[in-house]
């Protein structure tokens, strides 16, 4: 029975090595990917960073606020960083990984989050939003549930975007397109070719 149990308990070790083995590897793919970035794409990630941080500084009433949550700082700073990585991701992305309309949700989804996570006061979005919420419930529980949640959304869309371009620009044998959305609208389309070209 002992060494039954052993043996099992050694199955489940090796398993969750595995997993965590997979979630590093991951990890270090897509940190190999950013560092390999184009100089325009580092630009256009770090002005969207910075916009992103003024936008939701304005909206969340940190600013005139004082004495906010110190957390408050650090969810938008690692927030605007990742909105503005995925931002900077939509810029010359490889065939098969261009951006699409669906793509500006995430971070769209992000921000606001992010705004009703940081938001301090009584005239903010989150205090009108929350209204019949004790504000001890709303400054413990609710905004801070909100702050992970947006974190992790923002995350998940950088790691969604830099795994297609991953896909795009190494498919796979069997065809796969790495489930790219055929049904969506480029967000920065093409130009068509001059009038009176090969394709008139």
């Amino acid at each position: 029975m002992d060494t039954n149990g052993r043996i099992e308990q050694e199955i489940l070790a090796d398993g969750d090595r595995e997993r965590v083995y997979a979630r590093l590897d991951t990890l270090g793919r897509g940190w190999r990917q950013l560092r390999s970035w184009q100089w325009s794409r580092a630009a256009a990630a770090g002005i969207a960073a910075a916009a992103a941080a003024a936008v939701v500084l304005s909206m969340n009433g940190m600013m005139t606020v004082t004495g906010p949550a110190w957390w408050n700082a650090v969810v938008v700073a690692v927030g605007s960083i990742l909105a503005g990585l995925v931002v900077g991701s939509y810029i010359g992305a490889p065939i098969g990984a261009e951006a699409t309309v669906c793509d500006a949700r995430w971070p769209i989804f992000g921000l606001t989050g992010l705004v009703l996570a940081t938001s301090t006061g009584q005239e903010t979005l989150a205090a009108h939003l929350f209204t019949g919420a004790d504000p001890a419930v709303q400054a413990e529980v609710i905004q801070p549930a909100f702050a992970l949640l947006s974190l992790a959304l923002l995350g998940w869309a950088l790691r969604e975007r830099l795994e297609l371009e991953r896909k795009a620009v190494s498919p796979s044998a069997d065809g796969d397109t790495g489930g790219v959305c055929t049904t969506c609208r480029q967000l920065f389309p093409t130009r068509p070719g001059p009038p009176g070209g090969p394709d008139a």
